[in-house]
């Protein structure tokens, strides 16, 4: 299958960060299906980096390249910092959120907010410049927040942004309501309006965007990405969690790259051996990648409950490897077809 491309460039499928999934873990999850989407971290607030050990934060495995830190802030001085920390452990890009609508970002004047000081994300990124060297720094934001939604106020803050050197802008095609909706509801609520950020592809040529936001199918990246649209790439963020074994198919249908050829059985054993050397955590952080790897699957339901109810048991304390183990052996009793499955 040919490869998504622009301008004889490849484009860029990445996994969103999202708060509590996108870590270490999951993301060695991710790698397993896919040896070519970009990863990034959670949002981690430059101050954690800053006032706190940088390891807990930024520490990655090396397979994991290209992998993206996501920095919340506001203040100049702390996130380029922060954003010299991240690129002294070598990753490959410095994101910027300006898009999560929460009261706690609010509060502290970044996030979904910043979208309202566009010189505000100008000073940090000219700050962030002193620091990070060649890595570049990019920009993910909303369509708007709250009153200011129009598409005039999303061009000059991408016009204001881009003079300060910003190249890639990530929208969430979506507006941000910081009043009036959680978090929750600020990802499915407001209308998605895909067109704006085509159109900005058309009225920035000389800058990059990638699209985020209501994506689910390997059919539906493949669309946004058309060459008409003039995108660099896109984003998906729950159905890479909801659904993890799609992401298998991005090398092949997307890249044109041989693609995973695993089965879920093999990705699962695989995981295991990697948690293994991380017993010390809590097994529910390292379980909870798995839990979806079988959905759409019959009886996928007991395979998670296994999961789930077992990282609580006192027997798989310290020891999540056996209880993978024995949650694939429990499952191949229920539906042995689908361990086997893979994406030829």
């Amino acid at each position: 299958m040919e490869a998504a491309s622009v301008a004889g460039k490849s484009k860029v499928v990445a996994i969103a960060p999202m708060l509590d999934i996108t870590n270490i873990y999951f993301r060695h999850l991710i790698r397993l299906l896919s040896k070519r989407v970009t990863l990034y971290t959670e949002m981690i607030a430059a101050s954690a980096i800053v006032m706190s050990t940088p390891d807990k934060f930024l520490r990655y495995n090396s397979n994991e390249h290209p992998i993206a830190v996501q920095l919340g802030g506001s203040d100049p001085e702390r996130m380029a910092k922060a954003a010299g920390i991240c690129a002294a452990y070598g990753y490959d890009e410095i994101n910027i959120n300006c898009g999560c609508p929460s009261p706690k970002v609010k509060e502290g004047s970044f996030g979904a907010a910043l979208m309202l000081n566009p010189p505000g994300v100008c000073a940090i990124v000219d700050a962030m410049a002193k620091t990070v060297g060649n890595v570049p720094v990019t920009v993910k934001c909303r369509l708007g927040v709250d009153d200011h939604d129009s598409f005039e106020e999303l061009t000059k803050f991408v016009a204001t942004v881009s003079s300060s050197g910003v190249k890639h802008f990530i929208i969430h095609a979506r507006k941000a309501f910081l009043d009036g909706l959680n978090p929750k509801e600020n990802r499915n609520v407001p209308l998605l309006k895909y067109d704006w950020v085509y159109e900005l592809a058309r009225t920035f040529p000389g800058l990059e965007f990638s699209l985020n936001g209501g994506l689910k199918s390997i059919e539906e990246m493949r669309e946004v990405m058309g060459e008409e649209k003039k995108l660099a790439g896109c984003m998906i963020g729950r159905v890479a969690y909801d659904n993890p074994w799609i992401v298998g198919r991005i090398d092949r249908e997307v890249y044109g790259d041989q693609g995973c050829d695993l089965s879920r059985k093999e990705i699962a054993l695989k995981y295991s051996e990697f948690v293994d050397k991380e017993a010390s955590t809590c097994n529910g952080i390292l379980i909870k990648p798995l839990i979806f790897l079988f959905a759409g699957e019959k009886d996928s339901n007991k395979y998670r409950r296994f999961l789930a109810e077992g990282s609580r048991e006192e027997k798989y304390k310290g020891n999540p490897k056996q209880l993978i183990e024995d949650a694939i052996e429990h499952f191949s009793q229920l539906n042995p077809s689908a361990l086997n499955k893979t994406h030829d």
